[in-house]
């Protein structure tokens, strides 16, 4: 949970460092990860807190003009984060499929 939470003031950091910044050319992929977090606080809870983390990444990604994908480490079974991929979709926050998913 905490990774998630320090994601957003991490990745401002990464994208401050220009050099960084001017390599990416205005693309950058983060990889967030299901199985471990279902397995720690339970399936709702960690959605919820990879929504949030979703969201505030956007807002970091939007305010240094970098376009973010999301690569999600969904696991094939529902005990590991799956589920049908249809209802993963829908459930994301606003923006973030806007450019590509993985």
């Amino acid at each position: 949970r905490e990774d998630l939470q320090n994601a957003p003031k991490v990745m401002d950091r990464v994208f401050k460092a220009k050099v960084y910044h001017e390599r990416i050319s205005g693309f950058h992929e983060v990889m967030l990860g299901y199985s471990d977090s279902s397995k720690d606080a339970g399936k709702f809870a960690s959605l919820w807190e990879l929504h949030v983390a979703m969201e505030k990444l956007l807002a970091v990604g939007k305010e240094h003009g970098v376009k973010l994908n999301f690569f999600h480490g969904r696991g094939g079974s529902i005990g590991r984060g799956g589920g049908p991929l249809h209802l993963s979709l829908t459930s994301q926050p606003a923006g973030s499929i806007d450019n590509a998913y993985r």
